[in-house]
């Protein structure tokens, strides 16, 4: 893998004290120790699995000891922004507490009580980042390595028209493979992307395979791609996807943006957003509808092009009436309104049957098609 590791032989200094605190360390392979340079005094010993070098890079401050490989090692590095990002976006209580244990820590150094190698205090230190943040914080360096390489890969799910069965267009989501995981869940990877600067990375990768995919296609045909909040805010972002899409002479109708509801906390927000979207040209899709507290409402204060209902009304429509009969209502306001509606999830000739004597204008589910390769995609009858 090319995230960022570095090997160490036994006796290898890591750092010094007196160093800058650029970074902290995982241990992937082997032993390290924690000691005094000036009397060679151990602190500690480490083993896989350990974050160490992370005090300095929370207060900013040198190195307060030196590290060396006790054994052949193996470290992923974790950078300064990985760790203060996250407590900077944490809960207000957790950064105090972070505090208060860093202080004390650093006030017991001098004296170097340390009787049994480890310290209570700095045992508690250590559980305000549990063994879920040192996987989180490789995850993300994998991740990093993995769109840089490509590994990231796009497939595309059929959206076919409701009354004539024919796809009208596709929606474009993120699969990841890792080499020793496997298949990682998309909530999982998506929502760490979306963590840290790393969902504009996987953004523009999606859209760039999305409008190549485009230029290949008819043009009626359009694709979906769903959209985080920091995408949105960052106007570059929407410039740098405009760009791209004028320069493969695609109508940047094409292109739907698709907001999950949970984005739709601050209506004023969700405008700004919606209005900047239309400005350069692209629809405007809302995504997973009727799931929160807030699905009608937002039929009132947002102007969404396109409402995408939640797979939920469709799987239970045959469990309960009461959600035919919402199924109804949402298509009978839609048409008021004159917004499109999508519905998720349809996996058999029953469900479609009833979608289109609803007149919904799309479907998208198993029924029409699995989510398939660029490949495959462009193979189908349209």
């Amino acid at each position: 893998m090319s995230y960022h590791t570095k090997k160490y032989q036994p006796g290898e200094i890591i750092f010094h004290g007196g160093d800058t605190s650029n970074c902290a360390y995982i241990i992937e392979e082997g032993q390290v120790e924690i000691f005094v340079e000036s009397n060679q005094t151990i602190i500690d010993i480490l083993s896989e699995g350990e974050l160490f070098g992370e005090m300095g890079v929370l207060d900013q401050s040198p190195r307060s000891t030196s590290a060396r490989a006790l054994t052949p090692l193996t470290l992923l590095e974790v950078k300064t922004e990985q760790i203060t990002n996250r407590l900077a976006e944490s809960d207000p209580i957790v950064k105090a507490l972070v505090g208060v244990l860093l202080k004390r820590f650093r006030s017991m150094l001098p004296n170097q009580g340390l009787s049994d190698g480890k310290s209570n205090l700095l045992d508690q230190v250590t559980s305000v980042i549990e063994q879920t943040g040192f996987s989180k914080f490789k995850l993300e360096s994998e991740l990093r390595s993995a769109i840089n390489q490509g590994e990231v890969q796009t497939v595309f799910q059929p959206i076919s028209d409701i009354q004539s069965s024919r796809i009208a267009g596709f929606e474009a989501l993120s699969r990841w493979s890792h080499p020793e995981r496997g298949f990682i869940s998309p909530v999982e990877f998506i929502a760490l992307a979306e963590e840290t600067d790393l969902i504009i990375e996987v953004g523009d990768l999606v859209f760039n395979r999305a409008i190549e995919m485009l230029a290949k296609l008819p043009e009626h045909v359009f694709i979906n791609i769903n959209v985080s909040s920091k995408q949105l805010d960052d106007d570059q972002f929407l410039n740098r996807i405009l760009k791209k899409v004028n320069a493969s002479n695609i109508n940047p109708k094409r292109l739907k943006l698709e907001i999950t509801e949970t984005m739709v906390v601050d209506f004023n927000l969700a405008k700004k957003w919606i209005e900047k979207c239309r400005k350069i040209g692209f629809p405007v899709c809302a995504d997973d509808f009727g799931t929160g507290h807030s699905g009608m409402e937002q039929l009132v204060e947002l102007d969404f092009d396109v409402l995408k209902v939640d797979q939920v009304f469709i799987r239970n429509m045959f469990e309960n009436n009461r959600y035919q009969s919402i199924l109804k209502t949402i298509a009978d306001m839609a048409q008021s309104l004159n917004t499109q509606l999508v519905a998720e999830g349809i996996e058999n000739e029953k469900e479609y049957a009833v979608l289109k004597a609803l007149n919904f204008d799309f479907g998208q589910g198993y029924y029409f098609g699995k989510p398939m390769s660029k490949d495959d995609a462009l193979k189908l009858n349209f």
